[in-house]
């Protein structure tokens, strides 16, 4: 079981001395924003891509340094939150994606 749904981009941006980038998988409703205001943490979005056929879709962002817990700690809901908002496939999908990722990398 995978815990965490998100990667570091840190080789993309080897040299930001304020902010941590990172690549987390959300859907067109986008359902983590409502985490992320929940734990009072800003994320600034820089690009978004989605697989043709799938309802997911790839966010790019970054967070403050000083941010970062609070925003790992609401991606760790997100999981839940897809599944109550009906996409039980979330965990096997978004999971198999990371892992082409980091087998790539």
């Amino acid at each position: 079981m995978r815990k965490q749904f998100y990667v570091k981009a840190d080789k993309a941006f080897p040299l930001s001395l304020f902010f941590d980038h990172y690549m987390f998988f959300d859907t067109e409703q986008y359902l983590a924003d409502q985490l992320f205001v929940q734990h009072k943490v800003r994320v600034w979005f820089d690009n978004e891509y989605a697989r043709e056929g799938s309802p997911y879709r790839a966010v790019f962002c970054h967070v403050r340094k000083k941010d970062a817990a609070r925003f790992m700690d609401a991606l760790a809901e997100l999981n839940n939150r897809m599944i109550l908002c009906g996409h039980p496939d979330y965990e096997a999908e978004i999971g198999g994606y990371l892992d082409e990722i980091e087998s790539a990398g």
